[in-house]
């Protein structure tokens, strides 16, 4: 059986060694967006093994962003980020009894999916996403969007969930996923 996962980070730069200080996912049925398991942890960044990797730009972005939901985040984990890093490969493994049938999305995977098997090749964790089966949301809302000839902010706009809080990454994980299932709707039709 195909299964799907949006995942979402949260970090304190953009290199692909960067601290991550939040990491969401949601195991998900691409056609129906039925949600088969969740995961969310914040990391402690006191609890960190290694220094912390920053980039003063992504630092700035935050506080020019949304500095509560930063300091919401700093101050609420309780674990390393090599701990989430950690837990999330455990909480993937579930779903790889047959790796050719897991797609791991992201918000473009050069960013999420990339860091991600970055640092878990760091830790000494094997990337457990077959090459084929990343998955860029970007690109399915782009196709969407020229499918109905409306924009992809409009067609972002149309899907939008005012409820969720940007930039949580469990947020953005359920907003991704209610565009990702949409948009394949879309094009499926």
């Amino acid at each position: 059986m195909r299964i799907d996962i949006m995942t979402d980070i949260e970090t304190l730069g953009t290199d692909s060694d960067s601290t991550i200080i939040q990491i969401s996912a949601i195991a998900f049925n691409i056609e129906t967006g039925e949600y088969l398991s969740t995961f969310n942890q914040i990391a402690d960044i006191e609890l960190n093994e290694n220094p912390l990797k920053v980039t003063g730009s992504t630092i700035k972005w935050w506080l020019n962003t949304d500095k509560e939901l930063f300091t919401k985040l700093i101050n609420s984990g309780n674990k390393s980020s090599e701990q989430i890093l950690r837990d999330f490969h455990k909480w993937l493994l579930q779903f790889t009894t047959d790796w050719k049938l897991v797609y791991l999305w992201g918000n473009g995977i050069l960013f999420d999916n990339k860091m991600i098997q970055h640092q878990f090749e760091n830790l000494g964790l094997e990337y457990p996403i077959f090459y084929r089966n990343d998955r860029d949301l970007r690109t399915l809302v782009e196709l969407a969007s020229i499918k109905l000839g409306i924009t992809e902010e409009e067609l972002k706009e149309k899907f939008k969930d005012d409820s969720l809080e940007a930039h949580n990454a469990f947020d953005d994980v359920i907003c991704q996923i209610n565009l990702a299932v949409n948009c394949f709707n879309v094009l499926m039709k």
